[in-house]
This record gives structure tokens, sequence and C-alpha cells, in this order.
């Protein structure tokens, strides 16, 4: 597997004016870069967020560490147009540091989930009410037996002027983080890249759809799976984080959870060894922070359970790893020693 990644945070807003990073300095960016790096044994980071000025700070900083950047605006409940501004900006800026790091490999990601977080494909004004709207009986039962939703059309027109917009200022190769439910037309793109969760809902058909992207026959990159840290997570998958009413401020557990970092340890572990089985060509595990949903020894206020990081929060700045931190941090290492080794012999 070339690429070895997780994703980062560097501030996104889900909700209006909550975001989930509100204070990242750039000593913290540093320090979580060189742990990336030097302890988790990753050579690539896909760095995620809204902030222009963060998201190159962060890319700079990842950079001079030796990671590889795959560069990921997320801007929640823009436009098309709107977004096409935003991208075009980013990827005069992100060009720089090309040019400023040539020996490094700078990737582009046009948008993710573009269905949810922006405006436009499906009604409603909130990502919540686009889920909400999206993932009905009738939609789930159409896209399981592969049919084009009604968005498609438009949503792959979007995609076709992002990427010609970002390629005008950027030399490097672009993608798009898709979501599984999204059927996209990968021709503008230089991998496929897909955020691809194995859950109860799914298990029976997980092999076959990474096969299908497979077959396409354009370098696959996974740009997000993971798993929470309570019992059942694994079969929850993307929807780990729902045992948490979202709704309350501070949130609330919907059901009694018990924590358990093995479970989200051995779901991330699996899934690395299918994908490195099925040579994907990377895979960037979600997510490396969560500093908001922080560890409690009570399990009612324990909201790390509903919280895909993989490092423990212990405020804002400190973290602590998880189980599934030195999990990862094996796989990749155990990879990197053998392809050394091969390629002595």
């Amino acid at each position: 597997m070339k690429h070895k990644g997780i994703t980062y945070d560097i501030g996104t807003e889900y909700s209006p004016g909550n975001f989930t990073i509100n204070n990242l300095p750039e000593s913290k960016i540093s320090s979580d870069m060189q742990a990336i790096k030097e302890d988790l044994h990753c050579n690539a980071i896909r760095i995620y967020g809204e902030n222009t000025d963060k998201l190159i700070l962060a890319s700079g900083i990842a950079l001079r560490h030796g990671l590889d950047v795959w560069i990921s605006p997320r801007y929640i409940n823009a436009g098309t147009e709107e977004t096409l501004q935003n991208l075009t900006g980013l990827a005069r800026l992100f060009q720089a540091l090309k040019t400023k790091y040539p020996e490094r490999e700078l990737v582009f990601i046009v948008g993710g989930e573009a269905t949810i977080d922006t405006q436009g494909f499906v009604k409603g004004d909130t990502l919540p009410e686009r889920l909400q709207n999206l993932m009905k009986p009738l939609f789930l039962i159409k896209n399981a037996f592969g049919i084009r939703p009604s968005f498609q059309k438009k949503l792959d027109e979007f995609l076709q002027g992002a990427a010609a917009a970002v390629r005008k200022e950027f030399a490097g190769k672009v993608t798009y983080a898709s979501a599984m439910w999204e059927k996209i037309d990968w021709t503008p793109f230089d991998y496929i890249a897909v955020n691809l969760y194995k859950a109860a809902f799914n298990e029976r058909s997980f092999e076959r759809t990474l096969k299908k992207l497979i077959a396409r026959g354009k370098p696959v990159i996974i740009t997000e799976f993971g798993c929470c840290c309570h019992e059942g997570a694994d079969k929850k998958g993307p929807m780990g984080y729902m045992v948490l009413d979202w709704s309350k401020s501070p949130p609330v557990f919907k059901e009694t959870c018990t924590r358990n970092e093995n479970v989200q340890a051995r779901y991330i572990t699996g899934l690395l060894e299918t994908y490195q089985n099925y040579q994907v060509d990377g895979t960037f595990i979600f997510d490396f922070q969560a500093p908001k949903l922080a560890h409690n020894a009570d399990p009612a206020f324990d909201f790390d359970m509903a919280s895909f990081s993989i490092t423990r929060p212990m405020n804002e700045i400190v973290w602590e790893p998880k189980e599934s931190f030195h999990a990862i941090a094996d796989f990749y290492n155990e990879r990197e020693t053998s392809t050394r080794r091969i390629a002595r012999l």
C-alpha cells in the first residue's frame, strides 16, 4: 500500500457556529504531525476543514515533517458557486506549497460527500436535514440496486467544474472523496477515492463493492473509514456517533454504551488487512483527533465513546493514544519494514 494515511481535522463547522476545534495552535499541529509521522508511521495525511489559512498552515507543517499531503476542504452549507470560488483560491495557495516541496506528493481533494456538505443537491438547509432527507427507505433501496439518484447528473457536472477549476491553479493530482451512496463519474480525476466503511447494513456486499471499484482500472484510495470505541460500534460503522443525541448541549446518550477500545482497534486493522489484500493504493483512517468529545470516567459523560478519534483527548491540546493508535502503528510499521526487506532482496 503506497499511501498509509490518517485524517486530520483543523476545524469543521458541521452545524452553524459550532466548530469541532476552536483553538489549534501551530505548536500543537507540529507536535501532532511529528507523532503521525514518527509514532504512527504514516507517510500521508488528509487534512480537512474549512479555514483556508489553517489548511495551508497545517499542510506546510505536515510537509516539513516528511508527510505527503492530501488537502480536503469542507465548505459545509456553502452553495456550488461559493464552493468553486473557495476551491480556486485554495488551489492557488496549495500550488505554492507544491513548488516549495517538489519531493513530496500533494493531492487536491475537491470535496467530500458533497451531497450532504453542499447546498443544491439534496433538500435541506443544514447537513443533518440533508442527511435525513437523503436516507429515506426508497432512496436506500434504489441505491442498493445501483440506480443513479436524481441528483447525480448535477453532482457530476459540479465535480467536473470543480476539477477543471482546481487544475487551472494546481499542477498536481486531483480527486474527490465520494460518499458510499454516490455514483461518481471518475473521468476528471486521477484517483477513485471513496469513504468506505463496513457495517451490518453492507457486510454482505462490502467486498463486492470493493472489487467493482478496483475493476474500474484507476488507482483506488479509501479516503475515510473508522470506528467508534464502544461495544457494537463495529456493526454501526459510519453511524457509530449516533448513539448520542446531538440536538442537546451537552449531548446525551440515547442508549447505554460500554467503552471498548479494542473494538475500534480490531475494526480498523481488520479493514487495513482487507484493503491491503485487495491492493488499494492507499488508506486514510478517520480520525486523528476530536478534542471536544472528551473521555470521562463516568460512562454517561464519556463522549469519547462516540468519537472516531484514535487519540483520547485530555483537553483541547493534550491527548493520549488509544489501543487503535498502537495497533495502526504496528500495522503500518510492519508493512514498511516488510517493504524495505523485499526491496533489499
